[in-house]
């Protein structure tokens, strides 16, 4: 293989393609086919949010002036059914060790950087039906496709990816699901795309119309590793961790500077 020849790192498509030579049974594949027209007409039968005046409100911005909008980062779901962009860089970033983060993320931690939502919108390609909604605080409110009462967890309903923690006035939204260049070939393919732009008519099509390729903004795609903007300031509830983490950062027992601070090892 030559210097040449990137491997592609696109997200492959998640629905499952059977080749014509495929030896499962006949029954299976008829099975199969079934629960795809079930699918489909289930999907001409979802509410159509559109018009929706929640879609129109931020953190969604469905239908603004785009006039003076330039996209910095782009986050988007496992699936990419949902995305959002942010055209300013967070203003704080915590990791939070509480049991709730822990089981509505199934890790040992949530790690989130905080936007207000004026500097949030849906991407322009994302299909608001598949945007779900949690209350998990308070009076819990099952998984809706329409907004419960804040605060509340805004997910993809296809794919499950947790997006973001709604408030108020601001959100938390998390940096694993954010576009940036996580290897060397992705660096590599990107200054390839960079050769090929001036001859590919196309290209501001091709991610939504709030930035050039979706992608995360001013030139992060062609550096590799997590970028600093995103990294967490401290670490908050670090008594009830799952695991210790060494990195340095201040770790409150509590929350942010309303609790005492510990020691990386101490219980």
């Amino acid at each position: 293989m030559s210097d040449n020849d990137v491997s592609n790192t696109v997200r492959p498509p998640t629905k499952r393609i059977r080749s014509d030579h495929d030896h499962s049974k006949a029954s299976t594949k008829a099975s199969e086919a079934s629960r795809d027209s079930e699918s489909k007409e289930e999907d001409k039968n979802e509410d159509n949010h559109e018009d929706e005046e929640w879609l129109k409100q931020p953190p969604f911005s469905v239908g603004a002036d785009k006039d003076g909008w330039e996209t910095k980062w782009r986050e988007s779901c496992w699936c990419g059914k949902v995305a959002f962009v942010y055209n300013e860089d967070p203003s704080n970033s915590k990791i939070c060790h509480c049991e709730d983060c822990q089981r509505l993320h199934g890790a040992p931690y949530q790690h989130s950087v905080i936007f207000h939502k004026k500097n949030v919108r849906l991407d322009s390609d994302a299909d608001p039906k598949w945007i779900g909604f949690l209350s998990a605080h308070g009076q819990v409110h099952p998984l809706s496709s329409t907004p419960t009462p804040l605060p509340r967890k805004v997910s993809c309903r296809a794919c499950g990816s947790p997006l973001m923690d709604e408030g108020r006035n601001m959100i938390m939204a998390f940096p694993p699901s954010f576009e940036w260049t996580r290897t060397h070939k992705e660096v590599k393919q990107a200054k390839e795309d960079d050769k090929n732009k001036d001859n590919d008519d196309n290209n501001n099509e091709k991610k939504g119309s709030h930035g050039s390729e979706g992608d995360s903004g001013k030139g992060a795609r062609k550096q590799q590793g997590f970028p600093s903007e995103l990294r967490a300031q401290c670490h908050i509830f670090y008594e009830r961790r799952c695991v210790d983490v060494k990195d340095g950062l201040p770790k409150w027992r509590g929350h942010k500077e309303q609790s005492e601070l510990m020691g990386e090892d101490e219980k």
